[in-house]
């Protein structure tokens, strides 16, 4: 069997990437510039605005940006429960968000892939505040008050359809649940969310396409004794397009989001540069800000199965705020179909064809297809075992 040839790497003169580059973000930018996106600021009206906040350091790092990208365990839970489907380790993350007005944010997630049905995961998030200083109508001090807000998360996704050759293309969907809580002082109130997405991957030559769109925290909202505040709904579109680049990897995003506080659309954009797959350097940017700046900057790291990320965000007057998230890969790579030579990829119809013919017991066109998928292939799976059984089942009829 021939080696498949390796990937050139890619060459800033190869003009099909820059043309694809140019004319995905020109078609963005125009289509930006026919609305008129206000300031991000808004009346607040939903509850539980927490949920509202990116806990991923590498979707923050890159504008916010991410209903799009190619499998990441905070990135998923965060913006696109599809995604999950592309996890192919167990993996353990945790975050650390150092936000504004002494308010943190920590998230501790789980995900666990199958083969058969697809990837599970689940997160406990929880925001915490300094205590502050709390008055009577008088307008006398009464002691601290103590605020928290809780959600937990659990969440699965497969895929739907795509090429058999290649398990890490094609249409994913998922869905999440989650529980949510906020608490001040002795009063709480509680409910339950859902979120939900679908994510195209597709190969083009050295790069590869994802377009996505989710909706995150649907439901009836949050009611504290009488009243009940909206749901914090937000509906995202975006795309990625990663590309090589000198022999490593170069992606782009754009995002569109609405939430229910606010009519209009809003963009972010973001762009990663990975070196030698061990260290990411992150930009992204959000126009029309009305506190900071928009830019958002972050860095990677990986080390094996070590994943360290940052992100830092200048909201002005409030300082800056700070992302970190550290995840932990372990257990065997749940199996996926490579990318095939054209050779492997005839074997494997081949093999389909047989079980075809063996579930209408016709063992002699199924052994036939399975020789010539070995012939092809070797290391063709399941080519033998199917041998062995084509084998048991010709020996019953004979005894019979």
């Amino acid at each position: 069997m021939k080696k498949n040839k390796p990937i050139k790497p890619y060459k800033i003169s190869t003009l099909k990437n820059l043309k694809a580059i140019g004319f995905f973000f020109i078609c963005l930018l125009l289509f930006t510039s026919l609305f008129n996106f206000p300031l991000y600021a808004g009346e607040g009206k939903s509850g539980l605005q927490f949920l509202r906040i990116i806990q991923s350091p590498k979707s923050a790092a890159m504008g916010e940006t991410g209903v799009g990208f190619y499998g990441n365990l905070q990135d998923s839970l965060s913006l696109n429960p599809a995604s999950l489907s592309l996890l192919r380790h167990k993996e353990v993350s945790f975050t650390y968000n150092m936000w504004v007005e002494d308010i943190s944010m920590q998230q501790i997630s789980f995900s666990r892939p199958t083969q058969k049905m697809g990837s599970f995961a689940a997160s406990l998030s929880m925001l915490s505040v300094k205590p502050f200083d709390s008055y009577d109508n008088s307008g006398s001090p009464t002691g601290k008050i103590q605020a928290r807000d809780l959600s937990f998360q659990i969440a699965h996704s497969r895929r739907l359809c795509g090429h058999w050759s290649d398990k890490r293309y094609g249409l994913f969907a998922g869905a999440g649940v989650k529980y949510a809580e906020e608490k001040l002082e002795t009063v709480k109130a509680n409910t339950i969310l859902l979120d939900g997405g679908l994510l195209y991957m597709k190969k083009l030559d050295d790069s590869r396409l994802g377009i996505g769109l989710s909706f995150m925290n649907l439901g009836k909202g949050l009611k504290f004794d009488k009243d009940r505040d909206p749901s914090p709904a937000v509906y995202r579109l975006g795309a990625n397009y990663q590309m090589r680049f000198y022999g490593d990897y170069l992606s782009f995003s754009a995002d569109i989001k609405k939430n229910s506080d606010n009519k209009k659309l809003m963009p972010s954009y973001g762009a990663e540069l990975t070196l030698k797959k061990v260290m990411a350097i992150r930009l992204g940017y959000i126009p029309n800000r009305n506190v900071g700046n928009g830019i958002r900057l972050g860095v990677g790291f990986n080390l094996k199965n070590i994943r360290l990320d940052y992100a830092i965000v200048n909201y002005a007057q409030f300082n800056y705020a700070h992302r970190i998230g550290l995840s932990y890969s372990f257990g065997k790579s749940v199996e996926i179909t490579p990318y095939l030579n054209p050779k492997q990829e005839k074997a494997r119809w081949k093999v389909k064809r047989a079980k075809k013919f063996m579930k209408e017991k016709l063992y002699y066109e199924a052994a036939l297809e399975l020789n010539e998928a070995l012939k092809l292939d070797k290391k063709t799976p399941h080519a033998m075992e199917l041998m062995q059984k084509i084998s048991e089942e010709v020996d019953k009829i004979k005894t019979d």
